[in-house]
Formats: structure tokens, C-alpha cells, sequence
């Protein structure tokens, strides 16, 4: 990727509205001069994030949150700060063509990896297409996956003779990297595929990048039906999320993800023109996945299988993603099958039918839960009372949560509406913006540095400095800032800044209600007065408290003279 200078971020940044891409993410509401919206990045129930478009800033003054319209993407989205650029650049359709995101790799250390998972990628992909290999070929036609899906998801075989490592030698890749790949494994009986007789299907990073595979057995037997890559520098499980890199483009059309279990399910709904479905391969979804899912900015369908394990996956994931505010329902199938066996039993029409009948979280705990708890008994009938008040109370519209209130009376009898639960969560601590860096007179005097490079030149020549070293390296930022400007842009200024209370005190400054508004010399001055006198007194007390140390009448005479000097001065 080309590098991102200071001159294109801030030409992106000009051109961009905090507010328009702040509202692809979550939805605003204007209060005066401002926008506020719950929080995304903590437990928010009562909107306590502002944006000013003024000022191209946000600030949650619950958390803490804050910066410009880079920051706020890059923490919502969990990427890098240049990623956060160019996403930027596309929501407020900024032409990026001269930043090649294709060559975007988050790792170099990582494309020696990428480049013998492609070759492997290659190699089996062309073996499937070989008359040697017609049979296992055929044998996926039966199973309904065309050749139109081989090619789609770069469908492989890899034979049971180490046709595959020798090849990869061949292409000049060492043991030592195929193994640590695990596209080859030492045994005692020498070096060995680790896929071998096994149809393969390639797993990718959310860039696209070939990390890794889930391979499938030919026939039954002893060994496991699906075996997957172990982990290893670039696959790393719970942190990938199968098909993404495709189903991003997909899911914007049609709004949504469907979220299956496995890759065959997502190979199952692409036979029947479903395109937007992504899987977490069998594991348990983790906060990175979660992360992941947010960032699709779609509402999620959750489709797994409909026996009693998928419904229980269903609930731990609901559970997780309730909990960190994800926007899913639950496709309600009651087959007890997964979607490729809905597809070959039920067709096409039938599959696609299903995942638009989907119902609500809460709907689907009601029903999960009751079949877990006795409501017939009274302890249970309690435990699952509390179970649903804690997911009721985290709906957010206030009809349907009376709704289920109402719905949750008739089953227990108990009216759960009257207790308002205290959610729990990491940001219940209050950030206080007053005066956290330092005191008022350096909050004076930086804000009026904001203003006017007049203040700035008054500064340098008066005092030079600030007691509060948080406030002084501020100080020195904006000092700086005015060597080659005329005029501070405090959305600019944050992506110069690299200390992070730095950027929560300029933060602070930008919405302190007591703000100066204009330089006003006097004031100005009066600040720096008190600066000194502060310092002055600080030396007083030091000298004062040395005094009393001393033990020898000359030098402790001398140091009273020296005391009675600054106090005259003072």
C-alpha cells in the first residue's frame, strides 16, 4: 500500500462529515448544536456520546471515548489507523485509486505463509481436474457442488502418495516452512502430507489472504470426517471467520449475514444462490469473531443446525452477542438438520424460504429456556424468570420490551418490569473532564493557545512551560503545530498526536463549556501570572521545608534571605 502522508490523511479528513460516517455505524440524534448517540464502545443505555460537526470531534463523556472521525472507526471497526483512512475514504466516497488495497498485507512477516498455502491452493485445485482424479470429482458432483463451486471456493484433493510435498520442494519451499505451515508433518516413517486422500477446501484471512484449510475424508472410517489446519503464525482459531472476504460484498446488497457452523453449510447455501453466509468452522465464537461480525455493519441471521447442539450453540452465541450490543436474529429451523442437508432433502427454493423465517433473540430464549427450566417448579420458575429479565432489559425498543414483559408475567406470574436490573459492565467509573490534567490556568491558557498563534508567541516568551506535564506536552503540540499553520484543526491535530491522555485533554478543551471563545490578552496574561505564582510558592515551600532540616545558622540564614527574596518578588 502506498504510504499515507500527513497532507492526504488530513485531505481525507477535510473532505469527510464525522457525523455522516459516524451514522453508518449507529443511529444519531440531533441535540442543539450537536448529534449524541448511545455509546458503542461500552454498555450505554442513555446517550451519552456527542458529536460535534463543527468540530469534526466525538466524545463519550461516560467512558471516555473520543477523537476525530479516524479514531472512531478504527476502534469501532478494530483496525489499524491507515485501514481506518481508507474506510473513511470510501464511506464518504473519496477516490483512493492510487492506494492499491489489493497489495494490503496486515503482516509481511506473514506472505511466506500465504505464498505456500497458494501453491498448495493451486496444486490440489489442478489435481481435482485431472482425469486421474474423476472419481473424486464425480463423487462432489453427487453431492450437489457443481464445478462452477469447485472453482468458487478453490476446491482441492490431495492425493495419499506426497505428490503434494514433493511438488512444494519442487517450487523451492524448505521443510522447515511447510511444517510450521502444517501442510506437512515428520513422522517417524518420514515426512508425510497432512491432508492426504482428502478433499480440501482453503480458509482466508478478512483480507483474503490463504491461511489455512478444512479438509474432508474421501470414505468413512476411523479417521476424522473433517480435520482443519492446526494452528500457526497467520491461522490462528477463534480469530477467523470462514467465507468473510467474500461474504463482506454480498451482505451489503442484501443486509444482512447468515452465521453457520460449518464450511460445507456455507458451500450448501452457495448451491442454492446464497451468497452473504459466513462461518466460525465449529468452534465457539469469540470475541474476535464477534468483532469481525460488527464490522459487517449488517444485521445477522444466526443459522445453525436445529438439533439439540445447534440450539445450544445458538444460545452461547446469543448470550456473547447480546452482551456486546449485535444487531441478530435466529433463523428458526425446526428440521434438525444443517443447510446442506436442508438443500439435498427439501431443494433450493425450500433453503432459501427458511432463512428469511427467523425470530427474535428473546423469542428464541423464551422457548430455549423453558425447555431447560420446570415451570411447574417454583425455584426454577424464579431462576428462569431473572435468566430472561437480564435479555429483555437489553432491547431497546420500548414496546417490544413491554411485550416480552408482559409475555414473561403470564408464564411465571411474576411481574419482573417493576426492578430495573443495574447492568454490569468495565465503564460504570465516571470519567470527570474537570480539570483532570491540571488546573484551570493551564486549561485558560492552552485553550487560548487553540485560538491564536499570538497566544502561542506570548506564551514562549513569558513562560515557556506548564506545571502539568500532561498539559506541557500539549503545549509543545500546538507550539509546533504553529510553525508551518496559521490556524489549529483539532480533528487534524489528533493524528499528529500519538499519547493518549494528550489527546483526552485536547479532547477535553474542545468541549469545556467554559471554553474562551476569543484571545483576550488580559486574560491571558492574569493565567500566566498564576502559573508563576504557583511555581514561585512551590519553591517557597520546598526552600521552607529544607530550612527546617538544617542544622548549621549560616547556611540556614542564607537560605531564609533567599526565601524572603522570592516571597518580596511575589
Amino acid at each position: 500500500m502506498a504510504k499515507l502522508s500527513e497532507e492526504r490523511i488530513n485531505e481525507i479528513r477535510s473532505h469527510s462529515d464525522i457525523v455522516e460516517v459516524i451514522s453508518k455505524y449507529v443511529p444519531l440524534t440531533r441535540k442543539g448544536k450537536n448529534y449524541v448517540c448511545n455509546c458503542p464502545f461500552h454498555d450505554d443505555h442513555d446517550p451519552s456520546l456527542s458529536i460535534s460537526q463543527e468540530k469534526q470531534i466525538f466524545k463519550c463523556f461516560a467512558c471516555g471515548a473520543g477523537g476525530n472521525v479516524f479514531t472512531f472507526v478504527s476502534r469501532y471497526e478494530n483496525i489499524s489507523f491507515a485501514e481506518s483512512v481508507l474506510e473513511v475514504a470510501k464511506i464518504s466516497q473519496i477516490d483512493v485509486s492510487d492506494i492499491d488495497e489489493t497489495k494490503r498485507v496486515e503482516n509481511t512477516r506473514l506472505v511466506p505463509y500465504y505464498k505456500a498455502n497458494q501453491a498448495f491452493i493451486d496444486y490440489t485445485h489442478y489435481i481435482l481436474l485431472t482425469p486421474d482424479y474423476f472419481s473424486i470429482k464425480d463423487y462432489l458432483h453427487q453431492r450437489g457442488i457443481s464445478d462452477s463451486v469447485i472453482k468458487h471456493f478453490e476446491i482441492g484433493y490431495n492425493p495419499s502418495d506426497d505428490a503434494l510435498y514433493h511438488y512444494l520442494k519442487a517450487k523451492k519451499f524448505s521443510d522447515e516452512e511447510l511444517i510450521k505451515n502444517n501442510l506437512i508433518r515428520l513422522t517417524a516413517d518420514g515426512i508425510h502430507d497432512v491432508f492426504a486422500n482428502r478433499i480440501t477446501i482453503p480458509i482466508h484471512d478478512k483480507m483474503g489472504n490463504p491461511i489455512g484449510f478444512t479438509a474432508r475424508r474421501i470414505k468413512d472410517g476411523d479417521e476424522a470426517k473433517y480435520i482443519n489446519t492446526t494452528e500457526t503464525e497467520c491461522y490462528v482459531k477463534g480469530q477467523i471467520i470462514f467465507n468473510y472476504h467474500r461474504a463482506v460484498a454480498a451482505s451489503k446488497k442484501t443486509k444482512r449475514v447468515l452465521l453457520v457452523e460449518g464450511a460445507m453449510d456455507v458451500i450448501g447455501l452457495y448451491k442454492a444462490g446464497i451468497e452473504d453466509a459466513v462461518a466460525t468452522l465449529g468452534t465457539a465464537c469469540t470475541r474476535n469473531q464477534l468483532d469481525l461480525l460488527k464490522r459487517m455493519h449488517v444485521k445477522i441471521d444466526v443459522f445453525y443446525d436445529g438439533d439439540s447442539a445447534g440450539t445450544n450453540a445458538i444460545y452461547k452465541f446469543g448470550k456473547m452477542a447480546s452482551e456486546a450490543g449485535l444487531d441478530f436474529d435466529v433463523v428458526a429451523n425446526h428440521y434438525g438438520l444443517d443447510p446442506d442437508e436442508i438443500y439435498e432433502k427439501y431443494g433450493k427454493d425450500e433453503l432459501e424460504a427458511l432463512t428469511h423465517r427467523t425470530v427474535s433473540w428473546i423469542d428464541f430464549c423464551f422457548e430455549y429456556l423453558q425447555k431447560k427450566y420446570r415451570m411447574e417448579n417454583y425455584a426454577d420458575r424464579v431462576e428462569f424468570a431473572k435468566m430472561m429479565k437480564v435479555e429483555i432489559e437489553r432491547e431497546k425498543e420500548d414496546f417490544l420490551k413491554e411485550s416480552y414483559f408482559r409475555k414473561l408475567y403470564e408464564l411465571t406470574q411474576f411481574d419482573m418490569s417493576q426492578f430495573k436490573t443495574e447492568i454490569k459492565n468495565s465503564y460504570s467509573k465516571i470519567h470527570t473532564t474537570l480539570f483532570r490534567y491540571g488546573d484551570k490556568c493551564e486549561y485558560e491558557i492552552l485553550g487560548q493557545m487553540l485560538l491564536s498563534k499570538q497566544a502561542v508567541n506570548v506564551f514562549k516568551n513569558e513562560l515557556g512551560f506548564l506545571t502539568s506535564s500532561v498539559c506541557n506536552q500539549l503545549a509543545l503540540y500546538l507550539i509546533n503545530e504553529y510553525r508551518t499553520k496559521d490556524e489549529i484543526n483539532v480533528a487534524d491535530l489528533l493524528n499528529q498526536i500519538k499519547e493518549e491522555d494528550v489527546k483526552d485533554l485536547l479532547l477535553d478543551l474542545s468541549e469545556w463549556e467554559l471554553a474562551p471563545v476569543k484571545m483576550d490578552l488580559q486574560v491571558f496574561q492574569d493565567a500566566i501570572f498564576k502559573i508563576k505564582v504557583k511555581c514561585q510558592n512551590a519553591k517557597i515551600k520546598e526552600l521552607s521545608d529544607l530550612a527546617k532540616k538544617m542544622t548549621n545558622p549560616l547556611d540556614k540564614a542564607k537560605l531564609m534571605n533567599e526565601i524572603i527574596e522570592l516571597k518580596r518578588k511575589l
